[in-house]
């Protein structure tokens, strides 16, 4: 898969044009260890044991959900989490990729599955998509367009539709997580670009205007990384052709994504669109590095989209919040086992990875909950074992 391509020093002794060849996709087999209601519950038991001995617990404070900028590293990769499994979450998701296919043209289905080549991933992606095109959430129009627009594999990290796709899934698995939650008492932190789900979870802007900004912004740093890439082709006295620029823009991007370079791309005023304040609030922090804030007025959320940055795409772990800083207080992490950012769920105790719905419903009926909140029934569908893509170290 596409985690496993070329190494990135070999590549940079290479001409472009054999660069770009050499950067084949590769298939590969991954293994996602199975949920376990033990492992998660004895966790919980020595963090509650901890909290209570250094006298820091309080029952009225929120766990805190942290939503990176990126909830995939990969396109593709969600259709095999196990997500998609989930009946009301398939459901928002295939909704919200419909309403996008019918308001830009192309569609995020056709470019999120587009350059796969494993073998697991091939046998849930045509499933979903016979389910689809026989439902008519999908159509050979869009589908034709987003092969025209998005056809290189070089297009794979383009940032436009990767923007809008990170958009539909991610707002949708924090309706999703929202309301199984029943009751919990929890927060969501959001990173970066991730804001624009948040503002969709929240209320404080339309999906279809979301969708409409996500374009424009991605669209505008394509550009301006196509720009970069000219530079670097030029200064190696290479051919300036567009292959070559769009290998050039796709290791840029991935170099972001694996924290290798950090690229500071704001968004033009103009693009901003109207807002109102989140029904909801949230805590927001522009970048990893950036002081989280509260975002609950409508100039708090246009003071957040002024901030948004490319930058908040690397993979740095952002500092807990105020509140969470003495005591310690458990972070969830609403992140694929792909991105390396997941690695965080077995750096410390307090981290829980929430990539698939067996993991997200342990956390909420073991860690969330901090009053007498009767536990959630779990559908047994969600528990049982199969074979997924995972990055390598994650301990769900």
């Amino acid at each position: 898969m596409q985690n496993q391509v070329d190494n990135q020093k070999e590549n940079s002794r290479l001409p472009l044009s054999e660069a770009g060849r050499k950067h084949a996709w590769k298939g590969q087999t991954y293994v996602v260890p199975r949920p376990s209601r033990r492992s998660i519950q004895l966790k919980a038991s020595a963090l509650q044991g901890l909290q209570r001995f250094d006298g820091e617990a309080d029952a009225r404070q929120p766990i805190t959900v942290v939503v990176p900028a990126l909830f995939n590293y990969l396109p593709a990769e969600v259709l095999a989490l196990g997500w998609l499994n989930e009946i009301d979450s398939l459901a928002t998701i295939r909704n919200r990729m419909t309403i996008t296919a019918k308001l830009m043209g192309w569609d995020p289905f056709t470019f999120h599955t587009r350059h796969n080549l494993d073998s697991f991933y091939d046998s849930t992606i045509q499933a979903v998509r016979e389910t689809w095109l026989d439902e008519g959430a999908l159509h050979s129009e869009s589908i034709a367009e987003t092969r025209r627009r998005f056809g290189p594999m070089y297009d794979y990290y383009r940032i436009e539709p990767r923007l809008v796709e990170n958009l539909l899934i991610q707002s949708s698995l924090m309706d999703w997580l929202t309301v199984r939650a029943s009751g919990r008492n929890f927060r969501f932190h959001v990173m970066g670009t991730g804001l624009l789900s948040a503002l969709v979870w929240s209320g404080a802007l339309p999906l279809t205007a979301a969708i409409r900004t996500a374009a424009k912004i991605g669209m505008a740093w394509d550009g301006e990384l196509s720009g970069k890439a000219e530079v670097e082709i030029k200064t190696a006295g290479a051919t300036l052709t567009e292959e070559n620029v769009g290998w050039r823009r796709l290791h840029l991007v991935r170099r972001i994504l694996e924290g290798r370079e950090r690229i500071s791309l704001s968004i033009p005023a103009y693009d901003l669109p109207q807002v109102d304040g989140p029904s909801r609030p949230f805590w927001y922090s522009a970048t990893a590095k950036s002081e989280p804030l509260r975002i609950e007025t409508p100039q708090d959320v246009r003071t957040a989209l002024e901030s948004m940055n490319l930058a908040s795409w690397s993979p740095e772990l952002p500092a807990p919040l105020v509140q969470d800083r003495r005591s310690g207080r458990i972070r969830g992490w609403l992140v694929s086992p792909m991105h390396p950012m997941a690695s965080a769920c077995h750096w410390s105790m307090y981290n829980f990875l929430l990539a698939t719905p067996a993991s997200a419903l342990l956390f909420l009926d073991h860690i969330a909950v901090l009053g007498p909140v009767t536990p959630l029934p779990i559908p047994s569908t969600v528990f049982k074992s199969r074979s997924a893509a995972t990055y390598r170290s994650a301990r769900t």
